[in-house]
């Protein structure tokens, strides 16, 4: 934790004790005080038991308590228990026999120091304040503990997501590289063009998809620019039907969390089908979610051999689906009559 995220119990521990003590001052007196009606007499004898209670429950805290919790060693704990309850009831009987300076009280009236029904009655009356302060600490250590795992939780699932998304621009660099080969081999008027889009979809996919959510609007640019670079590759022998709708302005997405469904299309289906290849994406924008329906022609000859190929490819954003969305998306995909076909659902979250 950096200091701006350390809980503001552990920036200030020693403010927070010293409240503690000022409330336990207080409350200590004005019980006492309204029972026996002596305000200033109590205040000053509350004053002089403040250190005896004090040693009491920093001794329980951090001598005994680490027996149960760290050792795990509670018979032991138990005998400390005991033997402990009776000490804190000796050093406050103590402080109140030697250091009262109201003699004269019958509250306080000197009678023999070893009196154990009045050491055992104070024992019991304030060792409320050792269990109050190791409520406090157990639930201080629990808090902290619970913070570190879900730090590391999230450095887990952050570098997982980092190490996916690493494995998808490689892949995609590499296709569009193979495209922009192909149009400079035919010396293409189209390859500025596709320079072009590449560097704007690079540019995109290592500086800007950096965030967990990026606007819809930009996801779905990065996706049209995509399919522009295919229907330059593949010109009029594709069979191409791309359409949105709805208002993606008003909503967020996981970067590069479409493209790979998209790119699947073209990669295992037009690439591969020689006689006349369709691609059909179908983007529909709904108030609750948004809807991607990607639909590419298999040749009959490779349909199984693509299939598995495809299935293979899209466990990598299946990964990232599960990891950013977990329940808040359904995806189904379906092969069969020379097509492949992908369903997916994405819940607003």
């Amino acid at each position: 934790m950096t200091k701006n995220q350390t809980p503001i119990f552990l920036r200030y521990r020693f403010l927070w004790h010293v409240l503690f003590w000022v409330v336990v001052l207080l409350v200590f007196w004005l019980i006492y005080a309204g029972i026996r009606g002596e305000y200033y007499r109590e205040f000053i004898i509350n004053i002089i038991q403040l250190p005896a209670k004090m040693i009491g429950t920093y001794s329980f805290m951090y001598l005994i308590l680490p027996l149960a919790i760290k050792k795990k060693k509670y018979v032991v704990f138990g005998v400390f228990v005991l033997i402990h309850f009776f000490l804190y009831g000796v050093i406050i009987r103590a402080s109140v026999y030697y250091i009262n300076p109201f003699h004269d009280s019958i509250h306080f009236a000197r009678n023999e120091f070893f009196n154990l029904t009045r050491i055992l009655t104070k024992a019991a009356s304030d060792y409320v304040l050792p269990g109050t302060a190791s409520a406090i600490y157990i639930f201080k250590r629990w808090y902290i503990e619970e913070q570190k795992n879900k730090k590391m939780a999230e450095e887990k699932t952050a570098a997982e997501l980092n190490f996916l998304k690493a494995q998808i621009h490689p892949h995609f660099l590499f296709n569009t590289l193979n495209n922009l080969y192909t149009l400079i081999l035919s010396k293409s008027e189209e390859a500025p063009d596709i320079v072009l889009k590449l560097s704007e979809l690079l540019d995109y996919m290592i500086y800007k998809s950096n965030d967990e959510f990026v606007p819809l609007a930009k996801e779905l640019e990065i996706v049209e620019g995509y399919i522009d670079l295919e229907k330059i590759r593949y010109s009029k022998r594709l069979e191409l039907f791309y359409t949105v709708s709805g208002e993606a302005e008003k909503h967020q997405i996981a970067p590069l969390i479409l493209l790979p469904f998209i790119e699947n299309c073209f990669k295992h289906g037009a690439s591969k089908n020689r006689i006349d290849p369709v691609v059909n994406i179908e983007i529909n924008i709904l108030p609750a979610y948004l809807s991607l329906k990607a639909v590419n022609s298999v040749s009959e000859k490779n349909v199984q051999k693509e299939t598995e190929k495809a299935g293979i490819g899209l466990s990598n954003v299946r990964r990232r689906l599960d990891l950013i969305y977990t329940d808040k998306y359904e995806l189904e995909i379906k092969s069969g009559n020379k097509l492949y076909e992908v369903d997916l659902k994405l819940f607003w979250v």
